[in-house]
């Protein structure tokens, strides 16, 4: 084997070392370290490969990549005391059969499942005899989630792309955003992953996560010259048509990040593609990959990322026609537009509002009058103090119940974030008559402060706070988040809550921005919204637009991305959108059952019936289109 390095050539001699074809002629060791590919140790084959050389007191070293693959190499050998794990950052690829081509090195780090201080300097020591110089790490699952940090996004796109080294993912501007976006939705699984599993195991002291600026670090060493030209070895070996590492370095981060309840859509997409590229070479290929990539636009978009389709297929980037979607095209010139006048939206059919003032009449109008507070209290809260959409546990829950629900999932996920205490100050962003408020303080005794922009809704949410004698730990201020939040309200709340009122707002990232600037360093928001569905045409949601004061709809993937710029870490979202044919359904049978006792109550007939037509396109399009999105979306500022 001939080794080329910066460090110095190297060439191993046939009978330098003991090569053996069966693991059987070699038997039970002290040590086996591992370096195989991991599809080798998947399944039985694992087995084969690694129990004829494991006896009592046998210790197992594994220099692979990959999210699981100690929980794997701990079956084997029936122990995690006895598994051990690397990673190794050495760029080392075999350019051919007995070639190997080494072209950076930073450094090689070991680690222990157990994560046992002694344990990890006993086998330091041994590759130190080695002349290995490895680097001890005080938490393996850490170590590997850095090293996944790296490889999902440059070893899956440089598939997703065609087959291509590093330097043309980073030469591409469209192809350089979305790869950065998938590191950073695998750092943000990362930590939450290591907090959940340090939580599982109980362990005493406090898990190692992280660190705040490793993204950025990552990415400027990605940026090496001497990368340029690098393939990762999992594009290699897609390109020579082997069997290709995705189980440990796609699938289980991907499914860590999905039952942790993370919205991560660089990696879905990622995953996707690459399991389609390496598992099938018929004539659907292209149409599949093409729907994925097409689904993923509005993704795309938000980063004012484009990748060519052609590019994911041809494995010569030299031939990638650099060809952009008609609908990626329009979506990005109405970013640009937002962009040039951001005080003004689009509702569908409705009148273009041009001015922030406009808006927050429009808003008080919709919502602050005798008439429409009674309607929303009946058509969404079924009579109750939880005026919003709802989410069904059981099939007897009616609105009232259902709309309780989500009252209890957004003070749950905010609770479990960061636990909310007595001396915790809340702010509740566009609190309406404050029944969320209202149970937030009832539960958890903390200070609320409710900003809202209708004056009769405050002044009826402090009159319930009074009835239920908790009107000393809440105040309520008027005001437009349009206009911007109070400039002394700088890191002011430990929480901050809102619920589907971001709808409403002109300019979301504005919005989002000053929402971190309010928050406390480690401050968690949490908000519930009605979107549209990714990948949905505007004309679609038109009938909802014309009846509500809604800006061009919100999609899920845009917050996702509007969180993170705006500075949120941790982003999460829980998606319920499948309650929303029931719950718009149910809000029709409201009006209709309803109808006669509104008129009294002085709503007109008109107004009634565009309701019915409303709800009765909504509950069509959400049958046939699944066009409506709505869930919970949760984020945390950084501490500082």
């Amino acid at each position: 084997i001939h080794v080329t390095s910066p460090h110095g050539d190297v060439h191993v001699r046939a009978g330098d070392v003991a090569a053996h074809q069966n693991p059987a002629d070699i038997g039970p060791s002290d040590w086996v370290i591992c370096t195989v590919k991991a599809p080798a140790l998947l399944g039985e084959s694992g087995k084969r490969l690694i129990s004829p050389c494991i006896g009592p007191q046998t210790k197992v070293l594994s220099l692979l990549n990959g999210i699981g693959i100690d929980e794997v190499m701990a079956s084997i050998v029936g122990d995690p005391s006895r598994v051990f794990g690397g990673l190794a950052y050495v760029a080392v690829s075999r350019s051919s059969p007995g070639h190997v081509e080494h072209v950076f090195t930073e450094k090689i780090e070991i680690g222990h499942m157990l994560d046992d201080e002694e344990q990890v300097a006993e086998a330091a020591q041994l590759l130190s005899d080695c002349q290995v110089n490895p680097l001890p790490t005080t938490s393996l699952l850490t170590s590997r989630w850095e090293k996944v940090a790296w490889n999902f996004p440059f070893a899956g796109m440089g598939i997703v792309a065609g087959g291509v080294p590093c330097g043309e993912l980073m030469a591409h501007q469209g192809i350089r955003n979305i790869t950065r976006g998938v590191m950073q939705e695998v750092y943000e699984t990362a930590n939450r992953d290591i907090k959940h599993r340090f939580a599982a195991r109980q362990n005493h002291g406090s898990p190692v996560l992280i660190e705040d600026n490793f993204v950025e670090k990552l990415w400027t060493m990605s940026e090496a010259d001497s990368l340029k030209g690098y393939f990762p070895s999992t594009v290699i070996d897609y390109l020579n048509k082997s069997p290709v590492e995705k189980d440990f370095i796609f699938a289980e981060p991907l499914a860590r990040a999905q039952e942790l309840g993370l919205a991560v859509p660089y990696m879905t997409m990622v995953n996707e593609v690459v399991d389609i590229l390496t598992t099938c070479n018929d004539s659907k290929t292209r149409e599949s990959v093409q729907k994925i990539l097409t689904d993923s636009m509005p993704m795309a978009t938000a980063t004012e990322a484009t990748i060519s389709s052609s590019a994911s297929y041809s494995s010569s980037p030299k031939n990638t026609q650099k060809k952009k979607s008609e609908g990626l095209d329009s979506r990005k010139n109405n970013q640009k537009n937002k962009k040039k006048n951001k005080n003004a939206f689009s509702s569908g059919g409705r009148r273009q509002l041009s001015t922030v003032s406009e808006v927050g009449e429009q808003v008080v109008e919709q919502y602050d009058s005798q008439q429409t507070r009674n309607f929303y209290k009946c058509v969404m809260g079924g009579g109750g103090m939880d005026i919003h959409f709802g989410l069904f546990r059981h099939n007897t829950d009616n609105v009232r119940v259902a709309a309780e629900n989500t009252t209890e999932l957004m003070l749950n996920t905010m609770d479990w974030l960061k636990p909310v205490k007595p001396e915790s100050v809340v702010l509740d962003l566009g609190s309406g008559h404050g029944g969320s408020t209202h149970k937030m303080v009832q539960r958890f005794g903390n200070t609320s402060v409710c900003f809202n922009i209708g004056e009769e809704q405050n002044e009826m949410n402090l009159a319930f706070a009074k009835e239920l004698k908790i009107d000393h730990r809440i105040t309520c201020q008027q005001g437009d988040f349009n206009l911007g939040l109070p400039k002394d309200w700088e890191s002011k709340f430990d929480h901050v809550y809102s619920c589907e009122v971001l709808c409403h707002a002109a300019d979301k990232p504005a919005l989002l921005s000053e929402i971190r600037r309010v928050l406390k360093p480690g401050g968690v928001l949490v908000f519930s919204d009605i979107m549209g569905a990714d990948g949905v045409p505007e004309e679609i949601l038109r009938p909802f637009t014309d009846r509500n004061v809604t800006t061009v709809m919100a999609r899920p993937s845009e917050y996702h991305y509007q969180l993170r710029e705006a500075g949120l870490r941790e982003v999460s979202f829980t998606d319920l959108s499948n309650n929303l044919k029931t719950f718009f359904q149910l809000m029709l049978d409201q009006v209709n059952n309803n109808y006669d006792q509104f008129q009294e109550e002085g709503i007109s007939p008109e107004y009634l019936d565009q309701w019915v037509e409303s709800l009765t396109n909504r509950v069509k399009v959400q049958a046939e289109h699944e066009a409506f999105a709505w869930g919970v979306f949760a984020a945390v500022k950084d501490t500082e």
